[in-house]
């Protein structure tokens, strides 16, 4: 298959960061499922969408309320403490899982 170009702007360089990490997960999960033995494709793809693509979704989470947070800080709002909220049920299970 030939090879393409693809050209992305980007506002940030964690918004630069935050798409090269997406760009290597779409990467790693095709290169799973070519190398994976057979009769093992989807469970390996799976395992591998619930690790890396949380860890993905968590981080970019996080960068992006960070910037929001550098963002207020620039503009001279003022600093305040953030809580996390209280853990639910569902969630407390999907942390317990990651």
């Amino acid at each position: 298959m030939p090879s393409l170009t693809l050209t992305i702007e980007y506002q940030s360089e964690p918004e630069r960061a935050a798409l090269e990490r997406a760009f290597a997960f779409v990467t790693e999960m095709h290169q799973l499922a070519q190398t994976a033995p057979s009769g093992a494709v989807l469970a390996l793809c799976e395992a591998h969408a619930l690790d890396q693509g949380r860890r993905l979704l968590r981080d970019t989470l996080q960068s992006a309320a960070q910037s929001r947070i550098d963002h207020a800080e620039q503009k001279g709002g003022p600093l305040v403490s953030a809580r996390a909220p209280a853990a639910t049920a569902s969630r407390a299970a999907t942390n317990a899982t990651s």
